[in-house]
């Protein structure tokens, strides 16, 4: 079979063009379909360490200043030399499930509570506005929300259990509420540091806590060095030695040596 096309141009001339038959396709060798890859990370792009503020005031609770402290930790970040070393999420009103939900979806490194810890009835509060909501003796833990707004309580060992199922990346937790430093023996099994509180603190003391201790952060200073200026901070305040933060780490860590440099 001929498979030239026969044309002539404008100048009479008669010329042959051959075409060239394209290959069959065999059953044999079927067509690859495209599949869907995961990207990979680029060389040289920094990972951010994501700071998960998680706040929750129940309605039966002391109203706290949560917004406050929220906005100026993140302001305080965003004015810190090394900004670029952290991505800073909040989320508000969280119950158990959305906890859950958040700390798969987001992969902290630092996981923040702020909000009320469970004091024993027999330990005195204070006459300010604390972050504490007083239960019976046998009890301890955070005050998360339940689906109407009510305070659920969260025991230390809920909690180390929620972070270990669903937030292996966390390094560090910080319980700015009140009476939560008796939580970190449970925590620090699980992460590096825990940062709580030995007392009945103040909301005031509370934010100015989480203002100066991002701030170190924000510098590069190590958890350590971070929790030290912000006791410092509230040692100025004139704030009460046993209502200080505490952090306690995991058995051969040394808080000092705690940095969270990009990855």
């Amino acid at each position: 079979m001929d498979r030239r096309i026969r044309w002539r141009d404008r100048g009479g001339s008669v010329a042959y063009l051959t075409m060239i038959p394209s290959p069959p396709i065999c059953d044999d060798h079927p067509r690859t379909v495209p599949c869907e890859v995961a990207p990979s990370r680029e060389p040289g792009v920094m990972t951010k360490h994501v700071i998960l503020f998680v706040a929750a005031n129940p309605h039966t609770s002391n109203p706290l200043r949560l917004a406050e402290e929220c906005a100026e930790i993140h302001r305080e970040l965003k004015l810190a030399p090394h900004r670029d070393d952290f991505q800073f999420e909040s989320r508000w009103a969280v119950s158990i499930d959305e906890l859950m939900r958040h700390l798969n979806e987001l992969a902290p490194t630092v996981i923040h509570f702020s909000g009320h810890g469970a004091r024993r009835r027999s330990v005195p509060g204070n006459s300010g506005t604390t972050r504490d909501i007083a239960l019976h003796d046998t009890d301890c833990g955070i005050y998360l929300q339940d689906e109407q707004g009510h305070p659920q309580l969260v025991s230390p060992r809920a909690l180390a259990m929620m972070i270990d199922a669903a937030a292996r990346e966390a390094r560090v937790v910080v319980l700015n509420a009140c009476f939560t430093a008796t939580q970190s023996d449970v925590l620090r099994a699980r992460v590096e540091c825990v940062v709580g509180m030995d007392g009945a603190i103040g909301d005031d003391a509370a934010r100015a806590f989480a203002i100066r201790f991002y701030g170190a952060l924000g510098n590069r200073r190590s958890i350590g060095n971070a929790v030290d200026q912000a006791v410092a901070a509230l040692a100025a305040k004139q704030l009460p030695d046993e209502v200080l933060p505490r952090c306690l780490t995991r058995d051969g860590i040394d808080k000092y040596g705690v940095f969270l440099d990009p990855s």
